[in-house]
């Protein structure tokens, strides 16, 4: 199945932001602190969670003190969010020859869940994972050409149901909704600002229309922004520190992930790299204004374009068979993005670039 990497990464986004802490300046109390020390050290076991971790290692790690740490533990117990660690590969030789190992913990595996959920013009890729993060139910739903705004949140929130329904879990052990959808968006105030592939999409609060509708929190951000995070920490390759990603689907965006996370800027928006001008008299953008580079790579393919399905889809068998006009078409966007990507080592100065495209 495809997409489930940067499905997964939406899951990270929401366990980080619902056990990650970003906590408001408000004056905090004695229990404030006990939640976020708790919150902390669940985190940490849950990082760790395919070893396990003693608490001789978190007082270490953390600097709280083991009788903190030993109450910490105790109370996450009895909540059922973790247990000892059985999986060790120490044999009784080892053991006799070590003294006695430390006790270690992860996180239980049913103790709760979180969806992650993906989608553009032509699809919705759904996952649901377990507190371990392994997959335990999966799915893709096609999208119907001309499909609107209110149909795309029903189709959510019939998959997600449908989801919960037959794994048998209930919505109270859902920590949340990772939501990855297309077109720029506003990730403070959790609204898609512009997807003109699907109509209704502009200025769109998604993620409290699927809140309302569900009674999960839902954390929303830019598929393209999830999908470079995905390829950052788990594709396999050493980026040295930066990365760049163009993704080219029904349309083109980019997005630039470091160690610090995804960016976006000072409004906390996604950037909107296909509509970073590559030359002013250029084809009619979608955003009103000619020459986009978005534009430009649209009208190499305007058959796929036209039809809403991914550019260049047909383009590597045309290669492979010889055809010179794909040669010419590949020449063409790959300078089109060269442009853009001068552009884009001014700004960023990336270490590495990806371009994604769907065949």
């Amino acid at each position: 199945m495809e997409n489930f990497c940067q499905v997964n990464i939406a899951v990270v986004l929401i366990f980080c932001d619902t056990l990650g802490m970003n906590l408001k300046p408000n004056p905090l109390r004695a229990a404030d602190v006990r939640n976020h020390n708790q919150k902390i050290i669940l985190s940490k076991i849950y990082e760790v969670r395919k070893r396990g971790i003693s608490q001789s290692e978190l007082v270490v790690d953390t600097g709280l003190r083991a009788p903190t740490l030993f109450r910490i533990f105790s109370d996450l117990e009895k909540q059922g969010l973790i247990e000892i660690f059985e999986n060790s590969d120490d044999s009784e030789d080892d053991l006799i020859k070590k003294g006695r190992r430390p006790v270690l913990y992860t996180v239980r595996k049913d103790a709760l869940y979180t969806i992650g959920l993906e989608f553009w013009l032509s699809s919705i890729t759904l996952g649901v994972f377990n507190f371990s993060g392994e997959r335990v139910y999966s799915r893709i739903e096609g999208l119907d050409a001309n499909i609107s705004l209110p149909e795309v949140i029903d189709m959510i929130v019939s998959l997600v149901n449908g989801a919960l329904k037959s794994l048998v879990i209930d919505s109270n052990k859902v920590i949340g909704l990772g939501v990855a959808a297309p077109g720029q968006v506003d990730v403070i105030n959790r609204r898609v600002m512009s997807y003109p592939r699907i109509r209704g999409m502009q200025n769109a609060a998604l993620a409290e229309e699927l809140e309302k509708k569900l009674k999960l929190t839902v954390i929303l951000h830019n598929n393209c922004s999830v999908i470079a995070l995905s390829e950052y920490h788990h594709g396999g390759y050493d980026h040295h520190g930066s990365l760049f990603t163009f993704s080219l689907r029904a349309g083109l965006n980019g997005a630039f992930v470091d160690e610090r996370g995804i960016y976006t800027t000072s409004q906390g928006i996604t950037l909107e790299s296909g509509h970073v001008p590559v030359d002013s008299q250029g084809p009619l953008c979608t955003c009103g204004i000619r020459g986009c580079l978005e534009s430009h790579i649209l009208a190499l393919d305007k058959t796929n374009a036209q039809a809403g399905k991914p550019i260049f889809s047909d383009l590597e068998q045309r290669l492979a068979s010889g055809d010179s006009s794909a040669k010419i078409i590949t020449a063409k966007a790959a300078n089109c993005l060269f442009i853009v990507s001068k552009s884009i080592m001014r700004f960023f100065t990336p270490r590495s670039f990806l371009i994604l495209t769907k065949g």
